[in-house]
């Protein structure tokens, strides 16, 4: 007996070794791997040679898109703050539906919208994270600085977009859909947050959008804007299926997630055409309110 014992606790032993060691090899790999492209990384920034020589240049990248991105509302014009107001017109409505639509989600869940909701609730952060690093992977081999730079902007537009949604999670304290405390009840700063809050706005939808629309800017394909925003809306969708937000949550997010996404693609190409735009058009038909949209 105590022979076939000994063997196959020896052999769960090596099993364990072998195990370790692999993950050990792993780590070191990614530490290389590291190492090696940071100086690449470096020069991902639009800026002059001086500044992307050392990590200095990195930093001062990071710093200027963060400095944009958070005081891009002190340079708002009267159409953007007209715009602005008029988003927050249009949530109080789709607040006011939250419940309604909340219904018509779960009278038309299926088998299909559960499995995705199920896929999009597990794998969007490791799509993003996925993504961020076949880019930039792609971009060191076939010495593609776009697709670098795209890497790089994907990483700060999701981290400044999450970073916000948080902020704005903890000082709303909205309840979630599942708690049945209906689509009015807000907790906001309340520490520790109760654990049925932090709805508003959804974070899933955040990164999303947030990695979707620098795609979608850098690379003005229809068939990659067609995956990247159905991407978007189907990781939306399921949050909405698998009821942890409403309509309105996974709606910031997905304007919070394009904001930062496209105000950081633009400061980089220096293009100054607003992503928003109000007119008031004239013509024979007399004056009149136009919107538009711009997420093409």
């Amino acid at each position: 007996m105590s022979g076939p014992r000994f063997g196959r606790e020896r052999s769960a032993w090596a099993g364990r070794v072998l195990s370790q060691g692999r993950r050990l090899a792993f780590a070191v790999i990614l530490v290389i791997a590291f190492a090696c492209a940071l100086a690449p990384v470096t020069g991902l920034a639009r800026t002059e040679a001086d500044d992307v020589q050392c990590l200095d240049g990195l930093v001062k990248h990071l710093y200027l898109d963060t400095k944009h991105v958070f005081l891009s509302p002190l340079r708002w014009q009267r159409n953007d703050l007209l715009l602005f107001a008029t988003l927050s017109v249009g949530t109080v409505g789709l607040m006011s539906a939250d419940e309604d639509f909340r219904q018509i989600v779960r009278r038309n869940r299926n088998h299909t919208t559960d499995r995705t909701a199920d896929w999009t609730n597990k794998y969007t952060r490791r799509v993003a994270n996925s993504t961020i690093a076949g880019l930039y992977v792609s971009g060191l081999i076939l010495r593609d600085r776009k697709a670098r730079e795209t890497a790089l902007l994907c990483l700060e537009s999701v981290a400044l977009a999450e970073g916000i949604t948080t902020g704005l999670k903890y000082a709303v304290g909205r309840s979630r859909p599942f708690a049945g405390k209906g689509a009015s009840d807000f907790n906001p700063f309340k520490s520790p947050p109760p654990s049925y809050s932090l709805s508003f706005p959804s974070g899933h939808a955040t990164t999303a959008f947030a990695l979707s629309s620098v795609v979608a800017e850098q690379y003005r394909s229809w068939l990659v804007r067609l995956v990247a925003y159905g991407f978007a809306v189907a990781v939306s969708y399921g949050r909405m299926d698998i009821d942890v937000h409403f309509l309105s949550d996974v709606f910031w997010g997905g304007i919070i997630g394009i904001s930062v996404g496209r105000c950081l693609v633009r400061f980089h190409q220096k293009d100054d055409t607003p992503r928003w735009t109000l007119a008031l058009p004239g013509g024979s038909s007399g004056p009149g309110l136009g919107f538009s949209i711009r997420l093409m």
